[in-house]
């Protein structure tokens, strides 16, 4: 039985935005990955700044996008000591989309994701909500099996 189900856990996506619960999703992962010998990849979906940009140059906004970019990639860099501690596969995608949900829903799709792992709230949930939107969003949308982590930020 768990020959078979490693199969169908090849490929792990794990949303990332910086979070408690984004950790705790990722340290899951790593559980997993080591218990089937998975690949993980950890995404991060930068939202579209476009329609804040009135007033800026073209220029000025490609500069933003890098920055962003650099941002998330300096926090995405520390996971792969964890990853390489474990002897795990491991990498790194971002991507921009005005919802991280279908940011999510559409990478998983056209990338072969077996598995979703993610934290039941992120940076852009509110404290009150149980599930977070994005979390619900990508339950509501995506083929693949979601795992939703639970903690606290």
């Amino acid at each position: 039985m768990l020959r078979q189900t490693s199969k169908c856990m090849k490929n792990i996506l794990v949303p990332f935005d910086g979070s408690g619960f984004s950790q705790k999703a990722f340290e899951k992962a790593l559980e997993i990955a080591e218990k089937f010998s998975s690949q993980i990849i950890v995404l991060t979906v930068l939202q579209s700044k476009v329609s804040d940009s009135a007033g800026i140059s073209l220029k000025r906004l490609q500069e933003i996008q890098e920055e962003e970019e650099n941002e998330a990639l300096a926090i995405l860099k520390k996971l792969e000591d964890q990853a390489s501690a474990k002897n795990i596969s491991l990498s790194m995608k971002i991507i921009h989309n005005p919802s991280s949900s279908d940011g999510i829903v559409a990478f998983a799709a056209n990338n072969n994701i077996d598995l979703i792992i993610m934290g039941s709230q992120g940076k852009t949930g509110l404290k009150k909500i149980v599930l977070g939107s994005v979390a619900s969003g990508v339950l509501a949308h995506t083929k693949c099996s979601v795992l939703i982590t639970k903690g606290t930020e």
